[in-house]
């Protein structure tokens, strides 16, 4: 009897312990995923094609805001997008440039509005099709665009 009790109360024991290292493994990993919403929050945007006869690529003609709660960049990414037709129709996206914008929080800029100078980017760009990305790890507001 006393040897029934005594397993038993060892069985007890090491329920309780696994218990508390679940817990305490539930609380790590809920720890580490509160930091995860942050992370997510994060800017990105892809324009459509764009058509330019060629020279400097400007962005602009609109309004750029950081929207989020702290100070944050910007980067705008210009591609040439380049097909061929033989042997078979492909294309490839060709990195051109790029520019970080960097604004505090709830700052603006209008490039290309009410005289403020546009954005450039490229120089010296040869005729073709372009598109333009935008990421940042925080919140953005962005009506602007790229031109020549």
């Amino acid at each position: 009897m006393m040897m029934q009790q005594q397993i038993m109360t060892d069985q007890m024991i090491r329920g309780t312990m696994m218990k508390r290292a679940f817990i305490s493994i539930l609380l790590t990993v809920a720890l580490l995923v509160s930091f995860v919403p942050s992370a997510s929050a994060a800017y990105s945007y892809t324009s459509t094609i764009h058509n330019f006869s060629g020279g400097t690529i400007y962005f602009g003609n609109g309004v750029i805001v950081n929207t989020g709660p702290y100070y944050d960049t910007l980067t705008v990414n210009v591609y040439q997008q380049v097909c061929t037709t033989t042997p078979t129709p492909s294309c490839t996206n060709v990195w051109v440039g790029s520019k970080n914008i960097s604004l505090s929080s709830q700052q603006a800029m209008y490039p290309g509005v009410s005289g403020a100078p546009l954005i450039p980017i490229v120089t010296g760009a040869a005729a073709g099709q372009y598109f333009y990305t935008l990421s940042a790890p925080g919140s953005w507001h962005v009506m602007a665009h790229i031109h020549t």
